[in-house]
């Protein structure tokens, strides 16, 4: 990806253009004029695509890791599910968790690390102790509203894509505060460790890691009648 954006943004080429005759050169002048005008135009509206300089390319990153991973946790979820069973293996349920972390877990976890830092900027270069504040103000907020959320749009995301939309209230009355409570068994701890020691610009591929046991969590919770 990142070579693509630089061949999109890169100048053009530098040959010589053919000699051409007088009355040529002025078509061929503006037709290379022209042509130049067309490039800066698609690269101004493939940056305005991107938005803010490097935001792009990061949300992408952000986007394939967590589907990446997210494959992987359904795959283990499903392995440990089906053991001792003739169960064959359920790839439409991991094309959907792969989808759901694409299109909006990844890009979700960009933004909201970037606000909690931003909302709760640490001092640099000073321990725990002095940042004892904003580090608890992210784990907090990471498990009573990040939580919730992903909770309620995965199981929403997996009924509707499984034809069962009607049953979305009964799942969530039933399944969504235990899955809650086994996230948080796992993440509070994991998210101390992301706020307290992992830098920012490495936080979301640690906690994309980390989701691999919430992927497992989520897939079974999901997959449960």
């Amino acid at each position: 990806m990142r070579g693509f954006i630089v061949a999109l943004s890169g100048s053009g080429g530098a040959g010589r253009l053919p000699a051409r005759s007088p009355g040529d050169g002025k078509r061929g002048a503006s037709s290379f004029s022209g042509s130049r005008s067309g490039a800066v135009s698609f690269k101004s509206s493939a940056a305005g695509a991107l938005g803010p300089a490097g935001q792009g390319p990061a949300i992408f990153k952000a986007a394939y890791t967590c589907a990446g991973l997210g494959v992987v946790g359904d795959g283990i979820a499903q392995t440990i599910t089906r053991r001792g069973t003739k169960a064959p293996y359920d790839a439409p349920r991991t094309a959907r968790q792969c989808a759901y972390n694409f299109a909006f877990y990844g890009p979700l976890q960009h933004f909201w690390y970037a606000a909690l830092a931003r909302a709760f900027p640490a001092a640099a270069g000073a321990g725990l102790a002095a940042n004892f504040a904003p580090f608890a103000w992210k784990v907090f907020l990471n498990q009573a509203v990040l939580g919730p959320v992903v909770v309620a749009t995965f199981f929403a995301w997996s009924m509707s894509l499984t034809g069962q939309r009607e049953q979305y209230g009964a799942k969530m009355r039933s399944d969504a505060f235990p899955t809650l409570r086994r996230g948080w068994a796992f993440w509070v701890p994991a998210a101390s460790v992301n706020f307290a020691v992992v830098p920012l610009r490495f936080q979301v591929l640690y906690m994309s890691c980390c989701s691999i046991v919430w992927n497992y969590i989520l897939s079974t919770a999901a997959a449960r009648k």
